[in-house]
């Protein structure tokens, strides 16, 4: 009788191991993509990621040795239909406005400066990077440590 209750445990187990990971889809598009990212009021900055090494998590910095650090970072984040990305500065009152388009070239959503004809300094989302419950935007620039190129991933949670 245990040998059949044992069997049954290892069954469910192996189910779950299967069908759970699916539950956590990324998105197959960015007109998906987009669509999640429309779906949440906000979203808010869990992780930040400088040259793959985690310098930023559950609100606090991480001090790592040889890294970039930040004094300021966005706490909540929001996409507006009308193209507008909302960035909220912890401490500021004012956010930083951007624009988030998609961009068909790369199949993935790009945020940056509201000039259209800028493309400095725009962070790239991929529709791989987007689930129903979170996102991550990413960019790499020589602005933080000229003249080497620096590699930053911000990962948000929706906001419950």
């Amino acid at each position: 009788m245990p040998v059949k209750y044992l069997t049954s445990l290892l069954v469910s187990l192996l189910i779950s191991a299967l069908v759970l990971p699916a539950c956590r889809q990324a998105a197959d598009s960015p007109q998906e993509a987009r669509d999640r990212l429309l779906s949440a009021p906000d979203w808010v900055l869990s992780e930040i990621y400088v040259n793959d090494a985690l310098s930023f998590k559950d609100g606090k910095m991480i001090e790592s040795f040889g890294n970039v650090t930040f004094g300021r970072h966005m706490e909540t984040v929001q996409f507006r239909k009308d193209g507008i990305f909302v960035g909220n500065f912890k401490g500021e009152s004012e956010p930083m406005l951007l624009r988030w388009r998609i961009d068909s070239a790369s199949g993935t959503i790009q945020v940056g400066a509201a000039d259209a004809t800028a493309t400095a300094g725009e962070w790239t989302i991929a529709p791989v990077g987007v689930f129903k419950d979170s996102f991550e935007m990413k960019t790499q620039s020589t602005a933080y440590d000229y003249p080497q190129v620096t590699r930053i991933t911000l990962k948000f949670n929706k906001a419950d």
